[in-house]
């Protein structure tokens, strides 16, 4: 199964990427299996009610692929003070899985409600055996061992760490928990090189991060972006990476 594990629709910062029109391109390129998120997620002032409505409106009209199109369930914490459990959102979405963002979305060790969420969502995911999707990058807030005291303790619930940040926390956190994984969105190939050759290339998923790869290449770097790339060219670039990292691993497939 060819399977794309980190797809995102809707806003990114000035960009609206339709979710239909996102989820048919993937398809198109022979994609059998997606895993999406909305970035409309981190809209300033965000209500839950928004990002429901528009992957309702997704849903109804890929309900003959319940298997294609993987929802995770990216709760923020102002949902906190909206009354948005995982209970009440379950219910109205097919979701499979998580999605944790600790740099758009500030989590605050210290706050008992936060607390209580994040334990509620992580044994929600072990109790069903949904993945949870963390970001992870440079920041210091967003490192890959952030969430490093949950891995054990909701083990086996299996934590992936997107975009592999920093490289050398990702790889302590593989060599430490056996649920913890990877994933080769935004990964430069030197990074998956590392992780390959320390012996964890099972660990390492599939994932694009489409179409955030299409807003860097029309918006970055200012003076040569490339304005011009469709939607599909850039998924078909993106999928030539994912093809090399395969190769590079020595496998067909990985998928949570």
């Amino acid at each position: 199964m060819i399977v794309d594990t980190h797809i995102h629709v809707g806003r990114f910062d000035d960009v609206y990427y339709d979710p239909l029109e996102i989820v048919e391109t993937v398809m198109s390129c022979g994609i059998e299996q997606m895993w999406i998120s909305s970035t409309t997620s981190c809209e300033e002032g965000i209500r839950y009610a928004k990002v429901e409505t528009e992957l309702q409106k997704l849903f109804a009209k890929t309900a003959q692929t319940p298997e294609t199109v993987r929802a995770l369930f990216w709760y923020c914490p102002d949902y906190i003070g909206q009354g948005v459990t995982a209970e009440n959102a379950f219910g109205a979405i097919p979701y499979k899985g998580i999605k944790i963002h600790p740099y758009s979305h500030k989590w605050n060790f210290g706050d008992g409600r936060h607390m209580e969420t994040l334990h509620g969502l992580f044994d929600l995911a072990r109790r069903n055996d949904l993945p949870i999707l963390i970001h992870t990058g440079e920041s210091g807030i967003d490192g890959a061992d952030r969430f490093e005291s949950f891995f054990p303790e909701y083990a086996p619930a299996r934590f992936v760490l997107a975009h592999c940040r920093p490289p050398e926390t990702t790889l302590s956190m593989l060599e430490k928990y056996a649920n913890v994984f990877c994933d080769t969105a935004f990964v430069p190939e030197a990074h998956i090189r590392q992780i390959v050759s320390a012996g964890h290339g099972e660990k390492l998923l599939t994932g694009t991060d489409f179409p955030i790869t299409h807003y860097f290449s029309t918006h970055y770097p200012k003076e040569n972006a490339d304005k011009n790339i469709s939607i599909k060219a850039q998924y078909e670039f993106d999928l030539a990476k994912i093809a090399n990292s395969l190769h590079e691993r020595g496998e067909n497939t990985q998928h949570v």
